[in-house]
């Protein structure tokens, strides 16, 4: 199908020498990656070969995938608070156009003696090293992953730890005697946020040769505001397409976003929900995730659709 192509601006480059060393050290698991101050404006490029850190690594810390394949979607999940751990799993069917959660446990995940992310429970795994990994439930589900573009900056309130972007990861799913390939994301990030917080995000599948991802967020109220937003479109050939921060916001079902003057507009058509309360001790936030139909515009170019995982969580942290 023939798409009117998107304006594209190159990403920066990786601008200090002190953040390669960094890097380097943590790749080789000695240290954990550390990130100059540099927000969502100034995304940095990540070798592809990069893996995630041991888990957990912070005060908050949360790890999620969003599985897309032709006639179903995969989303796996675990989130940390000083009071809560929890992890879980769903899939949306397109055959049976139901929402089914195969995994929701609160038992703590226990992390191997490996310098990355390796971790299980009782039906749960994931490995994610270098420059990629798997998630697996028990025997009857088994996702392969390869890392292709990565991207991390700081999120708003946070001065060290960055999040980790790798939005156009490849799929090979064992599932209900299949194999499917499809493209997927995944995101990583930990530090003290909160305790007050909230958040939109939409993220997509693939939209023709182009993934999307945007957020619109606010992390801490008072005692300094720590408001964060962001719209990122990329292409095949690993270019991003980025709103400035101040120009991007989202509504209840639409993001919005104006880059060098076109207007993009993401509209999304929820398919199926799952809806959560994080809730123990002084943490109290609900989170609710919708796998939702997507449709991006850009004046009178041609749209792109697809799909879409909606995150929204409002709460407090503690």
């Amino acid at each position: 199908q023939a798409k009117k192509a998107f304006l594209l601006v190159s990403s920066r480059p990786t601008r200090m020498a002190a953040f390669c060393r960094s890097l380097r050290q943590g790749l080789r698991g000695s240290v954990r990656p550390r990130f100059a101050s540099m927000g969502p404006d100034q995304p940095q490029v990540q070798a592809a070969g990069m893996g995630l850190p041991r888990w957990p690594a912070g005060w908050h810390d949360m790890l999620q995938y969003h599985f897309f394949f032709e006639d179903m979607f995969v989303q796996a999940r675990v989130f940390l608070t000083p009071s809560v751990e929890e992890h879980s799993l769903w899939i949306f069917d397109h055959a049976t156009e139901k929402l089914v959660e195969l995994e929701n446990c609160n038992e703590r995940l226990k992390q191997s003696e490996g310098s990355h992310l390796e971790v299980s429970g009782p039906r749960l795994q994931i490995l994610d090293g270098p420059g990629g990994g798997h998630v697996s439930l028990g025997k009857d589900m088994k996702v392969e992953f390869k890392n292709k573009n990565v991207f991390s900056w700081l999120p708003a309130g946070q001065s060290t730890d960055a999040v980790i972007h790798r939005p156009d990861l490849e799929l090979s799913m064992t599932y209900g005697g299949r194999t499917r390939l499809g493209r997927g994301y995944s995101k990583r990030y930990f530090g003290h946020y909160g305790p007050h917080w909230g958040y939109r995000f939409i993220q997509s599948s693939w939209l023709g040769d182009k993934f999307l991802w945007t957020a619109d967020a606010t992390f801490r109220l008072g005692d300094g505001e720590a408001k964060y937003n962001y719209f990122k479109l990329l292409d095949s050939n690993g270019q991003l397409t980025q709103a400035d921060s101040r120009d991007t916001y989202q509504q209840d079902s639409e993001a919005f976003a104006t880059i060098d003057g076109k207007r993009f507009v993401a509209s999304i058509t929820p398919l199926g929900e799952w809806l959560h309360d994080y809730k123990a001790g002084e943490t109290n936030s609900r989170m609710q995730l919708r796998y939702c139909k997507l449709r991006l515009s850009c004046g009178d170019d041609a749209p792109l659709e697809g799909y879409a995982l909606n995150e929204r969580c409002f709460g407090v942290l503690g």
